[in-house]
């Protein structure tokens, strides 16, 4: 941080923009009555070898009109601060200056800056957990407001916009030097590079540095991924989503048909920030089925699908739990949609959630999956109940089944259905039929299977004949069970007023 009396200047330094080099070049044009705050040895050390003055006068300043200042100045301090303690005709009549950078490309270098890989996160964790580093610039020099800056200088067209300050010699003196250059590896770094990988990037950069990216007219980068096997605009879809339960490898289909075709595919979005606003939270799921949809989901579905950029994959099992359907058909979605009803073998599937232990904790059914206690449910949970958790993992199993095939009946003419199994679909040529319905032709990528139970086989087999003995003592029909619920007025979206279910 500067305040340069002789230019009538306050430049206002933030961070990976470049603005060392900057604060170097212009501590030249300053006199001995200046502030000049310290900077790192190395280069300070550059500073003097240079000729330039150092850090100076930053303790208890004495500014012209002979007052004091009872504030330490620093590095990257705040305009607000900085306001608050100096003479108040400074603050008014000096120039204050200060650099913006894209911020798609900045937080790559901040990444790299931080450590890269050796910080143990991939460069989208990093930006999911450490988003304070995208918008603490403005908090160190606002765009608006009553401490805004008066002049930015683009770290993408520095010549031009220091040139434009009149400040004789300052480009060739700032021109010479590049400190802190060497951070940034020069290759796999590139900006198409890395969102390629990470494009679940772009919209908490977007969001969160939504300021600087308007002040400087940045773009998100225009990305291609290195394996993306078709063009984008030969996919049939814009936004593909699944009515399914848990535990039907809806992680590993995300992975799969993101890798085949080159797209942004999300299984869950789990960043702090995303329940409530990307992500249902119990509140979400417990209100749907409870109440039906009202206001808070009817809020909620606008702002999900709005903020996701065509083609998007999301393959979340518990948003058709909470409304997915009707907000898609509510808000103008149904053409460009495509819905996945993605099967499993319900043994298997129930077999899975008995290991897990997913039935003991009612949390884990109010947040991912249902709750048999819920008034507006197509299965009568009674016969379930009393056979404890192998009950309630086999209520589930089938309320799901039919749940599917409620949409699937009361929708089919409004929003376009593809119906698939798990066990199909993780073989060569049941994925190569499924991905060619959604445009996609070429060789086909299976990935390894994802949260597969490591339990032992033998507890596996007795639970598995055990629960096949448990449903073959139940008549169960998700066809006919959705079709007359259908028939008797009933709707998901909409509770019933009496509490018997069909």
């Amino acid at each position: 941080m500067i305040i340069c009396h002789p230019l009538k200047l306050i430049f206002l330094k933030t961070k990976k923009v470049g603005g060392t080099s900057f604060e170097i070049a212009l501590s030249s044009f300053c006199g001995p009555d200046c502030v000049i705050t310290p900077i790192s040895p190395n280069d300070e050390q550059t500073r003097q070898d240079l000729g330039y003055k150092g850090a100076q006068n930053y303790e208890n300043p004495t500014w012209p009109d002979g007052t004091r200042s009872q504030m330490t100045f620093y590095n990257h301090m705040s305009a607000a601060q900085i306001q608050a303690n100096i003479p108040r005709d400074i603050w008014e009549t000096y120039q204050k200056i200060s650099m913006i950078r894209d911020p798609y490309d900045g937080a790559i270098s901040r990444y790299c800056w931080e450590g890269g890989p050796k910080t143990g996160l991939t460069f989208g964790q990093f930006v999911g957990y450490f988003r304070s580093f995208l918008s603490e610039n403005t908090s160190i020099a606002p765009t608006s407001g009553p401490h805004q800056v008066d002049r930015w200088l683009r770290y993408e067209s520095l010549q031009q916009d220091i040139t434009s300050l009149n400040i004789n010699g300052l480009w060739d003196r700032f021109s010479n030097l590049r400190t802190k250059s060497n951070q940034r590896p020069t290759e796999g770094y590139s900006v198409r590079e890395i969102y390629a990988q990470f494009p679940e990037a772009l919209q908490i950069i977007a969001k969160e540095c939504r300021d600087v990216i308007n002040l400087g007219g940045y773009q998100p980068p225009k990305i291609i991924r290195p394996n993306a096997p078709i063009a984008r605009n030969e996919l049939n879809f814009d936004r593909l989503f699944t009515i399914s339960a848990g535990r039907t490898a809806t992680a590993w289909l995300a992975k799969m048909l993101g890798e085949n075709l080159g797209v942004q595919a999300v299984h869950e979005p789990l960043g702090i920030t995303d329940f409530g606003t990307k992500m249902p939270d119990i509140q979400a799921l417990r209100t749907f089925n409870t109440y039906g949809m009202d206001h808070r989901l009817r809020e909620f579905w606008p702002q999900k699908l709005q903020s996701m950029d065509p083609p998007y994959i999301e393959t979340n099992h518990t948003l058709a739990k909470c409304g997915l359907i009707e907000g898609i058909l509510n808000n103008g979605f149904a053409k460009s949609t495509v819905i996945v009803i993605l099967r499993r073998n319900l043994i298997d599937q129930c077999v899975s959630y008995i290991m897990r232990g997913d039935f003991q904790n009612v949390t884990v059914e109010w947040q991912w999956y249902l709750s048999p206690n819920y008034p507006n449910v197509m299965i009568d949970p009674k016969p379930f109940i009393p056979l404890g958790q192998i009950g309630r993992a086999i209520w589930y199993c089938y309320e799901m089944e039919a749940r599917q095939e409620y949409y699937l009946q009361k929708h089919q003419h409004q929003i376009r259905f593809i119906e698939v199994s798990v066990e199909e679909i993780s073989k060569p040529n049941g994925a190569k039929k499924f991905l060619e319905v959604l445009g996609y032709e070429g060789s086909v990528y299976l990935p390894p299977k994802e949260n597969a139970n490591q339990e032992n086989e033998e507890m596996r087999y007795a639970l598995r004949e055990q629960v096949e003995l448990t449903m073959g003592g139940l008549v169960f029909d998700a066809h006919s069970i959705a079709a007359s619920y259908i028939r008797s007025g009933r709707d998901l979206a909409v509770p019933t007023l009496s509490v018997e279910s069909s």
